[in-house]
């Protein structure tokens, strides 16, 4: 059974369900939408649920569900992804394989989840990521040494203890930090001004 052909004349679509293994072979006909947005209260992704045929998806829409995890091999696949939501989900740690092969990826939003670590991003093409809201203790210099293009970095609402000084040294293009509503008891006001940021919230 194939998607009925009006479907095809729907460009301007937003959202799509497909979380049930026996849409499988729908994909096939919606491989050319590129966006998929759902908020549908999941709970986590199937095992058999094929987003990875979905090659031209270029944004793509996980906010508001009840996702635990993020299997890794699900996200791997979509080499033209550029936007990635995944805020105000149940998240606690995101496995560096499941980022991997996102080359392409500019938008990356984790926020409003219960992440207590970060795995080592390697998006060479990330502009703006955003970790505000999570349970955040620290940032080890190596999760972004990968990151040159990042220009908007959001860590409010977190549990950080200092300025995560090594971490941000590695991002030469960052504009945008913030880092209000955290428990900063250590602040650097030199390592501040050396920083070539444009806005910085404390």
């Amino acid at each position: 059974m194939l998607l009925p052909e009006f479907l095809e004349e729907l460009f301007y679509v937003k959202e799509i369900n497909l979380f049930e293994s026996t849409f499988k072979i729908y994909l096939q006909k919606v491989d050319k939408y590129n966006i998929l947005e759902t908020q549908k209260w999941l709970k986590g992704l199937d095992k058999n649920y094929t987003i990875q045929q979905l090659k031209n998806l270029k944004t793509l829409y996980f906010r508001n569900n009840k996702l635990t995890f993020i299997p890794s091999l699900k996200l791997s696949n979509l080499p033209n992804l550029q936007q990635l939501y995944l805020s105000n989900n149940q998240l606690t740690s995101i496995p560096s394989l499941t980022l991997s092969n996102l080359s392409n990826l500019i938008e990356l939003e984790l926020s409003h989840n219960q992440l207590t670590s970060i795995p080592n991003f390697n998006l060479p093409n990330l502009q703006y990521l955003f970790l505000n809201n999570n349970q955040l203790t620290s940032i080890p210099s190596l999760t972004l040494s990968n990151l040159p293009n990042l220009q908007e970095f959001s860590l409010s609402y977190n549990k950080l203890t200092s300025i995560p000084s090594l971490s941000l040294s590695n991002l030469p293009n960052l504009e945008i930090l913030y880092l209000s509503n955290n428990q900063l008891t250590e602040k650097s006001k030199e390592y501040v001004k050396s920083l070539k940021i444009k806005y910085l919230y404390l």
